[in-house]
């Protein structure tokens, strides 16, 4: 009975964000949190990242993103393709998408640049309705039919995000709106709207010994934020990361508990984010747990995993001019 009111208090709350698919370590999915990003890397990138969210629920929730993005210097832009795919539940919801990716990027001085980002792809929706059980087929006397009435278990829809970013050597900031189509992603024949969502995040990094090799014995504090909104749901995750050398460990909390929205009994307290990563001069990996601190709690969610890789493969050519990279973090 525990598990089973568990089970559906989770489907509650994932049904409002929906296609809003969430990763803690959202810097190592920069496209995804900002198309701003494309290209703003000077090597080209392969990345993946998987999220195991509260793997002791029925089924659990696991999502999938794998991604490329490539700097086109020449026309001061960058491309980029990201393929997701979601599973919540035993089997049942499933989601998966492909986006393309397009930025332009100005530089504005010496010391500053800006960045414009748009994303547009195509997103599947299914359901596979014997992995559901209905009231019906449990309890005798009753219930609402275990029967389904609507146009078939899957939906097909367009959608498009766009973003921007300003940033120089140690700051930056940005803002990016996903959803801008409201696309219907009822099963059902419906009117099911996804609403806008809209992401502020921004940082510094502080550098402890800038006189240090770069390769090797520099290390720094970064402290950095992600603020989403959606409807009358909000969200921040905020924290900081130290590095030294190829190592790299972190710390972030999300939520917001002073903020009792969208009803007066909702707590806005999620979980402490922990994160240790390599990051090399080619490859990344990084490794994060959610510790829940909500009234889920840890015993009956199992927290979250997330695992990021990245690869950059570099030109050996000689640049002819010093470029100014995003200074935000690697995980």
């Amino acid at each position: 009975m525990k598990k089973g009111l568990v089970y559906i208090y989770l489907l509650c709350s994932c049904s409002v964000f929906s296609q809003h698919f969430q990763f803690s370590q959202f810097y190592a999915a920069q496209i995804y949190l900002n198309p701003a990003f494309t290209g703003a890397s000077s090597c080209t990138r392969f990345s993946m990242n998987y999220r195991n969210q509260w793997n002791l629920t029925p089924g659990g929730f696991n999502t999938y993103q794998v991604s490329f993005d490539k700097p086109l210097r020449k026309y001061n832009s960058g491309v980029g393709i990201t393929l997701f795919s979601d599973r919540a539940g035993p089997n049942s919801l499933k989601s998966n998408q492909v986006n393309g990716l397009y930025a332009y990027e100005l530089k504005i001085n010496k010391r500053l640049v800006a960045r414009a980002g748009l994303s547009a792809g195509f997103t599947q929706r299914s359901l596979d309705y014997s992995g559901l059980l209905f009231s019906d087929q449990i309890a005798n006397g009753g219930g609402p039919s275990s029967s389904v009435v609507g146009n078939g278990t899957k939906v097909l829809y367009f959608d498009v995000n766009a973003g921007y970013l300003m940033y120089s050597e140690n700051i930056w900031g940005g803002v990016a709106v996903s959803h801008l189509t409201r696309p219907n992603q009822s099963l059902t024949g419906d009117d099911s709207r996804l609403p806008i969502e809209v992401k502020f995040h921004g940082g510094y990094k502080y550098l402890i010994n800038d006189q240090a090799d770069k390769s090797k014995d520099q290390h720094f504090v970064t402290a950095a934020f992600n603020y989403k909104r959606s409807l009358r749901f909000n969200q921040i995750d905020v924290g900081a990361y130290y590095a030294r050398g190829y190592l790299v460990f972190g710390m972030w909390y999300r939520g917001i508990p002073i903020v009792h929205k969208p009803y007066g009994w909702y707590k806005n307290n999620d979980a402490l984010v922990f994160v240790a990563g390599i990051s090399g001069d080619k490859v990344q990996i990084g490794y994060s747990f959610d510790y829940t601190v909500s009234k889920l709690t840890l015993s009956s969610s199992g927290g979250s995993h997330e695992l990021s890789m990245m690869y950059l493969l570099c030109s050996k050519k000689k640049k002819k001019k010093k470029l100014i990279m995003v200074s935000c973090p690697k995980f």
